[in-house]
């Protein structure tokens, strides 16, 4: 006797809400989403930037396996801090109402 059943994987669990509006909380993800793979290009882009230099010459598998000097290390985490700083400092910042009620 054949089986016919089939697995139905559970329904991911629901995103959990910050803000009254769904469409908040939805660029505020797309925002740090696209904030995480912009700041992904850029540390690929500095390594591809650094072989260049040293070899003159750029592979995937140089790009894999390049480790970073402990100052190199130093100033990505100053650099990614500013970046942090810049793209998502407005979220901490104070605001008032732009219109008021009525």
């Amino acid at each position: 006797m054949t089986d016919t059943r089939t697995y139905t994987p559970p329904a991911p669990a629901p995103e959990p809400a910050f803000f009254d509006n769904p469409a908040i909380d939805n660029l505020i993800a797309v925002t740090l989403e696209l904030g995480a793979e912009l700041w992904v290009q850029r540390e690929r882009m500095r390594v591809v930037e650094t072989l260049l230099a040293q070899k003159g010459v750029v592979t995937p598998e140089l790009i894999e396996q390049y480790t970073p000097a402990p100052e190199e290390v130093a100033r990505a985490k100053a650099e990614r801090d500013a970046f942090v700083s810049r793209v998502y400092g407005a979220f901490a910042r104070e605001t008032v109402k732009a219109t008021p009620d009525g």
